[in-house]
């Protein structure tokens, strides 16, 4: 069992998704199926790049999946998002964004004053 947050959380999300590791290598642009092996069992890095895929195709929170990536690969850059962007955000507050988002799509939002 590895100590990696990332590759633990990879992990029973491929354990639960009822893919196999040909079908997510396909899915995600990876050449070799053994790439998921690799990084499932936190020999590899989950690249980046890759997260978005991953969690479409695994069923994943993208944004937490991403910042777990980058607080375990990338431990300055994680305290420099953290406290100039204020992450992570709580559930609430991300499910605010997702409706405020929702509703700006639809043009049913006007900001005035300090919020516009």
């Amino acid at each position: 069992m590895t100590f990696s947050p990332t590759a633990q959380m990879l992990a029973k999300a491929i354990d639960e998704s009822g893919l196999t590791q040909r079908d997510i290598a396909d899915r995600v642009g990876f050449k070799h199926a053994n790439v998921i092996t690799m990084m499932k069992q936190g020999l590899t890095r989950v690249p980046l790049d890759r997260i978005p895929a991953l969690a479409q195709t695994l069923g994943l929170d993208q944004t937490k999946f991403l910042l777990v990536a980058i607080e375990e690969y990338h431990q300055g850059v994680y305290e420099i998002l953290s406290d100039t962007l204020g992450l992570p955000f709580t559930d609430a507050e991300q499910g605010l964004v997702v409706m405020f988002r929702m509703a700006n799509l639809r043009t049913e939002i006007e900001l005035d004053g300090p919020f516009r």
